[in-house]
């Protein structure tokens, strides 16, 4: 083979399979989405990188020459290879029970660390990695290794999606009010402006967070910020309010009356989800779930 005219060779090679398999050219581009011309040029391609021709072209559509044959099982192995590379990741995790824990990066610090990590023993080799919603959901669908937390509503087609669960929140301001907030007072206890996640973190959740202000009769300006510690910062300095899960250790806040603007988080994981990702799934809605009933 010509080293330099090779060019995209696994895409020529899974076309030659494609073409090889139905004995047309017609058909397998139709299936393909491309039209005949592009096919017949990859597979030309495919023939001058190889020095030979590969197919006989006649009127009912093509077959495979000698040379064809002969390359056959080299291009089904070279497809193979392809698919044991790109999985040798999950394959690997699989081998040391090793996963990957993702979850929303709004979330603070001290209440990831006080009310999930210290009951996560039973899957000591996890990477925990913080990234907005809409790209958790992009990570699980891609790796079987990896569990999800997000924040509901979501779009989770395609993922294996536990029960939603409702985290009971304080609204943290300065100065902090004196008795619990109920529902027709939070109009009058939130100020002018409140610290929330970008909406690019989970459009669906953000948007459905301003409804829920605006039905309460909140007027507030939802000013989006990413980095937690500015959002600290900014509550204790300058007045901003925001909300954060329930007994987050360090933030006193105002507790919320029962099913008042809570933290809605799901945990997901992919369907062919290797067994220790499927159990820490399941340890983490636990530990959700009983982090709801504490604080109620």
């Amino acid at each position: 083979m010509r080293r330099d005219r090779t060019g995209n060779l696994l895409r020529w090679v899974e076309d030659f399979l494609v073409v090889a398999e139905t004995g047309h050219v017609g058909r397998p581009a139709e299936a393909l989405g491309v039209s005949q011309p592009p096919l017949s040029q990859t597979i030309r391609r495919l023939e001058t990188a190889v020095g030979d021709e590969l197919f006989v072209r006649h009127a009912r559509g093509v077959s495979l020459t000698p040379a064809g044959e002969a390359f056959l099982p080299l291009a089904h192995d070279l497809v193979s290879a392809q698919r044991r590379v790109l999985t040798l990741g999950n394959d690997m995790a699989e081998r040391t029970g090793s996963i990957q824990v993702w979850i929303p990066r709004s979330l603070p610090a001290a209440w990831v660390s006080a009310c999930l990590l210290d009951t996560v023993a039973t899957f000591p080799r996890a990477e925990w990695t913080g990234a907005s919603s809409a790209d958790i959901v992009r990570h699980v669908r891609e790796n079987t290794a990896a569990v999800g937390m997000v924040v509901a509503p979501i779009v989770t087609d395609e993922l294996v999606s536990l029960p939603v669960v409702a985290i009971p929140q304080v609204l943290c301001m300065r100065p902090l009010p004196d008795a619990p907030i109920h529902q027709n007072d939070l109009r009058h206890a939130v100020p002018s402006e409140m610290l929330v996640p970008p909406r690019t973190d989970g459009p669906a959740a953000f948007d459905v967070l301003s409804a829920e202000l605006e039905a309460l009769g909140v007027i507030t300006q939802l000013r989006q910020e990413v980095d937690p510690l500015k959002i600290a910062a900014e509550m204790r300095t300058l007045g901003a309010a925001t909300l954060m899960p329930s007994e987050t250790p360090g933030f006193g806040g105002a507790p919320l009356e029962a099913g008042l603007l809570p933290l809605r988080l799901r945990v997901t994981h992919h369907p062919d989800a290797i067994p220790p990702a499927r159990d820490a799934a399941m340890v983490l809605h636990d530990c959700l779930g009983r982090c709801a009933a504490h604080v109620r």
